[in-house]
């Protein structure tokens, strides 16, 4: 417990130095290990090297989220008076979404080098050219990681959908082999809410396309932003979820 608070505390304090909000967790490395598919444990293991047995018996990984702010949120998806988008303004979420990278990428190397782990940066921004297959065996994913700690639980749009920050948190991992307090997985608490669902045909027929995260990733290339990403579904659920009266982002 002495451990995870000293981490915890030098977080915080990176945080607010940043001016940024933020959760922290820890996950079992064995439990993150058996949810993630199969060609992702093998990245994982590679990560790990000659490490990798010890770590499956006693090892933990911290994850670090870092929120966006309210007005990075709201810029998503903005439409002008002509009913054009305002790519301008939807920019201004690429943005943050590269300074949070920044941020967690140099956080959880500090982390790392001090407690002898190994960081995982935040997930890369660069879409693969061909199909969204390339892209799950240069990862590790967080999500995994973050549900296994108890930051959230998995909602529909698949991303961890946090108590006070909604799923409008990035995230980056650092690997351990120390004793930690680890979490629990969270059920989710979605119910019968699709606001996420409603704000993109592709979530919303998952279960219908053959590969939805394929139809995902042509639309946000064909989207033209300055970095391929989207966020239409974690505006929704910040927005227009049951809990929006409960989520909380600073301005």
């Amino acid at each position: 417990m002495k451990n995870f608070q000293k981490i915890k505390g030098f977080f915080i304090q990176k945080l607010a130095e940043a001016g940024y909000d933020g959760i922290i967790g820890v996950a079992r490395f064995k439990s993150v290990y058996d949810d993630l598919m199969p060609i992702q444990r093998v990245r994982l293991e590679d990560i790990c090297g000659g490490e990798f047995r010890s770590l499956m018996e006693s090892g933990f990984i911290i994850c670090i989220g870092i929120a966006f702010p309210e007005y990075a949120i709201d810029s998503i998806n903005v439409r002008l008076a002509d009913g054009t988008i305002d790519k301008n303004k939807w920019n201004l979420y690429v943005k943050e979404y590269h300074k949070i990278n920044n941020l967690l990428n140099l956080i959880s190397r500090e982390i790392a080098d001090s407690l002898g782990g190994i960081p995982i940066q935040a997930t890369i921004e660069e879409m693969p050219t061909k199909n969204v297959e390339e892209y799950y065996g240069i990862t590790v994913s967080h999500r995994v990681v973050a549900e296994n700690a108890g930051l959230g639980w998995r909602g529909k749009n698949e991303l961890i959908v946090n108590e006070k920050f909604s799923c409008a948190i990035r995230f980056a991992s650092i690997i351990v082999d120390l004793p930690l307090p680890s979490g629990r997985k969270i059920e989710s608490l979605c119910g019968e809410c699709e606001a996420c669902l409603e704000a993109c045909p592709f979530l919303k027929n998952k279960d219908k396309l053959e590969n939805y995260r394929e139809n995902c990733r042509r639309y946000i290339i064909q989207l033209g932003l300055d970095a391929p990403v989207c966020g239409k579904c974690i505006k929704a659920c910040y927005r227009n979820s049951i809990f929006s009266n409960r989520f909380k982002l600073s301005r």
